[in-house]
Protein backbone atom coordinates (compact mmCIF):
# COMPACT_ATOMS: atom_id res chain seq x y z
CA UNK A 1 0.00 0.00 0.00
CA UNK A 2 0.95 3.59 -0.23
CA UNK A 3 2.19 5.86 2.99
CA UNK A 4 3.51 8.83 4.25
CA UNK A 5 6.31 7.39 6.29
CA UNK A 6 8.72 9.90 8.34
CA UNK A 7 11.76 7.80 8.79
CA UNK A 8 13.09 10.22 10.42
CA UNK A 9 12.66 14.18 11.71
CA UNK A 10 12.91 15.98 8.58
CA UNK A 11 12.77 12.95 6.17
CA UNK A 12 9.54 12.27 4.99
CA UNK A 13 8.05 10.28 1.48
CA UNK A 14 5.45 8.47 0.07
CA UNK A 15 6.31 5.29 0.08
CA UNK A 16 5.31 1.78 -1.00
CA UNK A 17 5.23 -0.74 2.08
CA UNK A 18 3.29 -3.67 3.09
CA UNK A 19 -0.58 -3.98 3.96
CA UNK A 20 -0.81 -4.66 7.52
CA UNK A 21 -3.15 -7.66 8.08
CA UNK A 22 -5.60 -7.90 11.41
CA UNK A 23 -4.25 -10.37 13.75
CA UNK A 24 -6.54 -11.69 16.69
CA UNK A 25 -8.77 -9.02 17.84
CA UNK A 26 -7.78 -6.42 15.44
CA UNK A 27 -9.62 -4.48 12.59
CA UNK A 28 -8.33 -3.56 9.04
CA UNK A 29 -9.71 -0.15 8.38
CA UNK A 30 -9.51 1.69 4.58
CA UNK A 31 -8.74 5.35 5.25
CA UNK A 32 -11.22 7.86 3.76
CA UNK A 33 -9.57 11.03 5.41
CA UNK A 34 -7.01 11.54 8.05
CA UNK A 35 -6.65 15.19 9.17
CA UNK A 36 -3.29 16.66 10.16
CA UNK A 37 -2.07 17.91 13.89
CA UNK A 38 0.09 20.38 14.86
CA UNK A 39 1.26 16.96 16.61
CA UNK A 40 2.76 15.40 13.01
CA UNK A 41 4.23 18.67 12.18
CA UNK A 42 6.21 17.97 15.48
CA UNK A 43 6.78 14.62 14.15
CA UNK A 44 8.07 15.61 11.00
CA UNK A 45 10.38 18.12 12.02
CA UNK A 46 11.75 15.85 15.46
CA UNK A 47 9.87 18.25 17.89
CA UNK A 48 7.84 15.94 19.51
CA UNK A 49 9.57 14.84 23.05
CA UNK A 50 11.12 11.41 22.42
CA UNK A 51 9.15 9.09 24.77
CA UNK A 52 5.84 9.99 22.64
CA UNK A 53 7.09 9.46 19.22
CA UNK A 54 8.78 5.85 17.51
CA UNK A 55 10.46 6.30 13.99
CA UNK A 56 10.05 5.62 11.38
CA UNK A 57 6.84 6.15 11.56
CA UNK A 58 3.11 6.50 8.85
CA UNK A 59 1.33 9.11 11.02
CA UNK A 60 -1.86 10.06 11.50
CA UNK A 61 -4.28 9.88 14.15
CA UNK A 62 -7.37 12.09 13.07
CA UNK A 63 -8.70 9.84 10.51
CA UNK A 64 -12.18 8.12 9.76
CA UNK A 65 -12.51 4.82 7.21
CA UNK A 66 -14.70 1.94 6.21
CA UNK A 67 -13.89 -1.91 7.97
CA UNK A 68 -11.93 -3.86 4.95
CA UNK A 69 -10.92 -7.08 7.06
CA UNK A 70 -11.44 -8.42 10.63
CA UNK A 71 -9.28 -10.52 12.88
CA UNK A 72 -9.97 -13.73 14.70
CA UNK A 73 -12.62 -13.00 17.49
CA UNK A 74 -13.58 -10.06 16.43
CA UNK A 75 -17.40 -10.08 16.54
CA UNK A 76 -18.88 -6.64 17.06
CA UNK A 77 -17.45 -4.65 14.23
CA UNK A 78 -18.36 -6.09 10.72
CA UNK A 79 -16.92 -5.53 7.31
CA UNK A 80 -18.15 -2.61 5.61
CA UNK A 81 -18.91 -0.60 8.87
CA UNK A 82 -18.21 3.09 8.95
CA UNK A 83 -15.77 3.69 11.54
CA UNK A 84 -13.11 5.70 13.63
CA UNK A 85 -10.82 4.63 16.56
CA UNK A 86 -9.47 5.72 19.74
CA UNK A 87 -5.86 6.31 19.50
CA UNK A 88 -4.86 5.60 22.70
CA UNK A 89 -3.71 2.08 23.11
CA UNK A 90 -4.65 1.93 26.70
CA UNK A 91 -4.30 -1.55 28.78
CA UNK A 92 -7.82 -1.31 30.10
CA UNK A 93 -6.52 -2.75 33.58
CA UNK A 94 -4.13 -0.64 35.62
CA UNK A 95 -5.66 2.09 38.10
CA UNK A 96 -6.31 4.75 35.77
CA UNK A 97 -7.70 2.70 33.18
CA UNK A 98 -10.07 1.31 35.97
CA UNK A 99 -11.07 4.81 36.39
CA UNK A 100 -12.30 5.72 33.30
CA UNK A 101 -9.28 7.92 32.49
CA UNK A 102 -7.74 5.86 29.32
CA UNK A 103 -6.15 8.69 28.20
CA UNK A 104 -3.99 8.59 31.10
CA UNK A 105 -2.82 4.73 31.13
CA UNK A 106 0.08 3.52 33.02
CA UNK A 107 1.57 1.32 31.10
CA UNK A 108 4.60 2.50 28.04
CA UNK A 109 2.56 5.16 26.07
CA UNK A 110 1.34 3.95 22.95
CA UNK A 111 -1.11 5.79 20.69
CA UNK A 112 -1.99 5.05 16.58
CA UNK A 113 0.33 7.49 14.44
CA UNK A 114 2.94 7.85 17.03
CA UNK A 115 4.39 4.72 18.21
CA UNK A 116 2.04 2.63 16.07
CA UNK A 117 1.56 2.86 12.01
CA UNK A 118 -1.24 5.86 11.47
CA UNK A 119 -3.64 6.63 8.75
CA UNK A 120 -1.37 8.96 6.24
CA UNK A 121 -1.98 5.41 3.90
CA UNK A 122 -4.37 3.81 2.52
CA UNK A 123 -4.71 1.09 5.38
CA UNK A 124 -4.52 1.29 8.79
CA UNK A 125 -4.69 -1.50 11.79
CA UNK A 126 -6.23 -1.02 15.16
CA UNK A 127 -7.57 -3.23 17.92
CA UNK A 128 -11.31 -3.51 17.60
CA UNK A 129 -12.27 -2.64 21.27
CA UNK A 130 -11.39 1.01 20.06
CA UNK A 131 -13.16 1.32 17.09
CA UNK A 132 -16.55 3.24 17.39
CA UNK A 133 -19.35 2.57 14.61
CA UNK A 134 -20.76 5.10 12.48
CA UNK A 135 -24.25 5.23 11.35
CA UNK A 136 -23.79 4.16 7.59
CA UNK A 137 -23.43 6.78 4.59
CA UNK A 138 -21.85 8.91 7.55
CA UNK A 139 -19.97 11.86 6.13
CA UNK A 140 -16.28 10.22 6.92
CA UNK A 141 -14.06 13.65 6.08
CA UNK A 142 -16.21 15.10 8.71
CA UNK A 143 -16.10 12.19 11.19
CA UNK A 144 -11.86 12.27 10.81
CA UNK A 145 -12.49 15.35 13.41
CA UNK A 146 -13.94 12.87 16.27
CA UNK A 147 -10.45 12.62 17.50
CA UNK A 148 -10.01 16.57 18.20
CA UNK A 149 -13.61 16.89 19.04
CA UNK A 150 -13.08 14.47 21.75
CA UNK A 151 -10.21 15.91 22.83
CA UNK A 152 -12.46 19.06 23.39
CA UNK A 153 -15.04 16.77 24.94
CA UNK A 154 -12.37 15.10 27.57
CA UNK A 155 -11.68 18.78 29.27
CA UNK A 156 -15.29 19.61 29.07
CA UNK A 157 -15.95 16.40 31.19
CA UNK A 158 -13.41 17.34 33.67
CA UNK A 159 -15.87 20.98 34.55
CA UNK A 160 -18.96 21.65 35.98
CA UNK A 161 -20.68 22.55 33.30
CA UNK A 162 -24.23 24.15 34.02
CA UNK A 163 -27.02 25.87 31.61
CA UNK A 164 -26.05 29.99 32.02
CA UNK A 165 -22.48 29.97 33.06
CA UNK A 166 -20.50 32.67 31.47
CA UNK A 167 -18.07 31.27 28.64
CA UNK A 168 -15.01 32.03 26.85
CA UNK A 169 -12.98 30.06 24.47
CA UNK A 170 -9.36 31.31 23.56
CA UNK A 171 -8.37 30.42 20.27
CA UNK A 172 -10.35 29.65 16.34
CA UNK A 173 -8.25 27.31 15.32
CA UNK A 174 -9.98 24.00 15.07
CA UNK A 175 -9.96 23.22 18.77
CA UNK A 176 -11.30 26.38 19.83
CA UNK A 177 -14.28 25.79 17.06
CA UNK A 178 -14.83 22.82 18.19
CA UNK A 179 -15.34 24.12 21.69
CA UNK A 180 -17.89 26.98 20.58
CA UNK A 181 -19.86 24.01 18.96
CA UNK A 182 -19.80 21.52 21.82
CA UNK A 183 -20.24 24.42 24.63
CA UNK A 184 -23.43 26.30 22.99
CA UNK A 185 -25.24 22.82 23.82
CA UNK A 186 -25.22 23.37 27.02
CA UNK A 187 -26.96 26.67 26.63
CA UNK A 188 -24.42 29.15 28.18
CA UNK A 189 -25.84 32.71 28.45
CA UNK A 190 -22.72 33.80 27.01
CA UNK A 191 -20.36 32.11 24.87
CA UNK A 192 -17.24 34.83 23.51
CA UNK A 193 -14.74 33.36 20.95
CA UNK A 194 -11.35 35.25 21.27
CA UNK A 195 -9.13 35.00 18.22
CA UNK A 196 -7.15 37.01 15.63
CA UNK A 197 -8.12 35.88 12.17
CA UNK A 198 -11.61 37.41 11.31
CA UNK A 199 -13.11 34.63 9.03
CA UNK A 200 -12.29 32.02 11.70
CA UNK A 201 -14.32 34.44 14.56
CA UNK A 202 -17.33 34.42 12.39
CA UNK A 203 -17.56 31.11 11.53
CA UNK A 204 -17.46 30.94 15.68
CA UNK A 205 -20.48 32.59 15.52
CA UNK A 206 -22.06 30.68 12.96
CA UNK A 207 -21.29 27.60 15.30
CA UNK A 208 -23.00 29.44 18.23
CA UNK A 209 -20.25 31.87 19.93
CA UNK A 210 -22.94 34.75 21.05
CA UNK A 211 -19.84 37.37 20.73
CA UNK A 212 -16.00 37.20 18.57
CA UNK A 213 -13.38 39.11 19.91
CA UNK A 214 -10.07 39.97 17.47
CA UNK A 215 -7.30 40.36 19.37
CA UNK A 216 -4.93 41.02 16.19
CA UNK A 217 -7.51 44.56 15.55
CA UNK A 218 -6.63 45.04 19.68
CA UNK A 219 -10.11 43.71 20.87
CA UNK A 220 -10.58 42.51 24.10
CA UNK A 221 -13.35 41.15 26.53
CA UNK A 222 -13.97 42.10 29.92
CA UNK A 223 -12.70 39.52 32.49
CA UNK A 224 -15.16 37.72 34.63
CA UNK A 225 -16.04 34.24 32.98
CA UNK A 226 -17.02 31.08 34.92
CA UNK A 227 -15.35 29.23 32.71
CA UNK A 228 -12.35 29.68 30.16
CA UNK A 229 -11.57 26.91 27.37
CA UNK A 230 -7.87 27.36 25.89
CA UNK A 231 -7.30 26.43 22.73
CA UNK A 232 -4.53 28.88 21.59
CA UNK A 233 -1.72 26.64 22.12
CA UNK A 234 0.41 29.64 23.17
CA UNK A 235 1.93 30.92 26.57
CA UNK A 236 0.27 34.09 25.83
CA UNK A 237 -2.76 32.54 25.33
CA UNK A 238 -2.88 30.41 28.36
CA UNK A 239 -1.91 33.58 30.06
CA UNK A 240 -5.31 35.34 28.78
CA UNK A 241 -7.33 32.48 29.46
CA UNK A 242 -6.43 33.15 33.32
CA UNK A 243 -6.92 36.73 32.62
CA UNK A 244 -10.28 36.01 31.75
CA UNK A 245 -11.38 33.88 34.39
CA UNK A 246 -13.62 35.27 37.42
CA UNK A 247 -12.49 34.75 40.77
CA UNK A 248 -13.35 31.36 41.44
CA UNK A 249 -13.62 30.74 37.93
CA UNK A 250 -12.50 27.63 36.08
CA UNK A 251 -9.67 27.40 33.37
CA UNK A 252 -9.00 24.35 30.89
CA UNK A 253 -5.84 24.70 29.32
CA UNK A 254 -5.93 22.52 26.06
CA UNK A 255 -3.12 23.68 24.19
CA UNK A 256 0.58 22.22 24.30
CA UNK A 257 2.70 25.41 23.21
CA UNK A 258 6.23 23.65 23.74
CA UNK A 259 7.68 27.31 24.74
CA UNK A 260 8.67 28.19 27.95
CA UNK A 261 6.65 31.06 29.63
CA UNK A 262 2.84 30.87 30.74
CA UNK A 263 0.55 30.80 33.35
CA UNK A 264 1.36 33.35 36.38
CA UNK A 265 1.11 30.76 39.49
CA UNK A 266 0.22 33.98 41.40
CA UNK A 267 -2.73 34.92 39.77
CA UNK A 268 -3.98 31.77 39.63
CA UNK A 269 -3.75 31.55 43.73
CA UNK A 270 -4.80 35.23 44.35
CA UNK A 271 -8.19 34.70 42.01
CA UNK A 272 -8.68 31.36 43.59
CA UNK A 273 -8.99 29.58 40.23
CA UNK A 274 -9.22 25.89 39.58
CA UNK A 275 -6.87 25.24 36.58
CA UNK A 276 -8.00 22.06 34.50
CA UNK A 277 -4.76 20.44 32.12
CA UNK A 278 -6.06 17.83 29.17
CA UNK A 279 -3.77 14.96 28.08
CA UNK A 280 -5.96 13.43 25.15
CA UNK A 281 -8.84 11.90 25.07
CA UNK A 282 -10.92 8.68 27.11
CA UNK A 283 -13.41 6.45 26.21
CA UNK A 284 -16.11 8.40 27.76
CA UNK A 285 -15.23 11.43 25.47
CA UNK A 286 -15.10 9.50 22.53
CA UNK A 287 -18.31 7.76 23.13
CA UNK A 288 -20.11 11.63 23.81
CA UNK A 289 -19.00 12.95 20.36
CA UNK A 290 -19.48 9.73 18.21
CA UNK A 291 -23.46 9.77 19.82
CA UNK A 292 -23.38 13.34 18.95
CA UNK A 293 -22.15 12.79 15.70
CA UNK A 294 -24.01 9.75 15.03
CA UNK A 295 -27.68 11.99 16.33
CA UNK A 296 -26.03 14.72 14.09
CA UNK A 297 -25.42 17.06 16.55
CA UNK A 298 -22.21 17.62 15.75
CA UNK A 299 -21.43 19.06 12.92
CA UNK A 300 -17.70 18.96 11.88
CA UNK A 301 -17.83 18.98 8.15
CA UNK A 302 -17.44 23.33 8.13
CA UNK A 303 -13.86 22.79 9.78
CA UNK A 304 -12.73 20.79 6.76
CA UNK A 305 -10.72 23.25 4.57
CA UNK A 306 -8.18 21.53 2.60
CA UNK A 307 -7.86 18.09 1.37
CA UNK A 308 -4.56 16.66 -0.43
CA UNK A 309 -3.92 13.17 -1.90
CA UNK A 310 -1.24 11.33 -0.37
CA UNK A 311 1.05 12.13 -3.04
CA UNK A 312 0.67 15.94 -2.04
CA UNK A 313 1.49 15.32 1.59
CA UNK A 314 4.49 18.09 1.14
CA UNK A 315 1.77 20.41 -0.40
CA UNK A 316 -1.09 19.43 2.85
CA UNK A 317 1.42 20.18 5.21
CA UNK A 318 3.04 23.40 3.50
CA UNK A 319 -0.76 24.90 3.60
CA UNK A 320 -0.93 24.14 7.37
CA UNK A 321 2.37 26.22 8.15
CA UNK A 322 1.23 29.05 5.75
CA UNK A 323 -0.03 31.64 8.72
CA UNK A 324 -1.09 33.86 5.89
CA UNK A 325 -3.42 31.48 4.30
CA UNK A 326 -7.42 30.86 5.85
CA UNK A 327 -6.41 27.42 6.70
CA UNK A 328 -8.46 25.51 9.32
CA UNK A 329 -8.34 21.41 9.20
CA UNK A 330 -5.82 20.19 6.44
CA UNK A 331 -6.74 15.99 5.62
CA UNK A 332 -4.86 13.60 3.22
CA UNK A 333 -7.25 11.22 1.52
CA UNK A 334 -5.66 8.18 0.44
CA UNK A 335 -8.82 7.47 -2.34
Amino acid sequence: MRAVVVERPGAVALQQVPAPAPGPGEVLVRVAAAGICGSDVDVLEGTRPPRYVRYPIIPGHEWAGTVEAVGAAVEDVDEGAAVVAEGFRACGDCARCREGMTNLCELDYAETGFTHAGAFAELVCVPARLVHRLPPGSDLAAAALLEPAACVAQGLLEVDLRPGMSVAVVGSGTVGLLAVDLLHRVSPRRLALVGTRAPRLALGVEMGATEAWNVRRGEHPDPGFDLVFEAAGTPDGARSAVELARRGGTVVLEGISGQPGGIDADAVVLSHLRVQGVFGASRNAWRWVTELFAAGLLDTAPLVSHAFPLEDHAAAFAALADRNGDVLKVQLRPQ
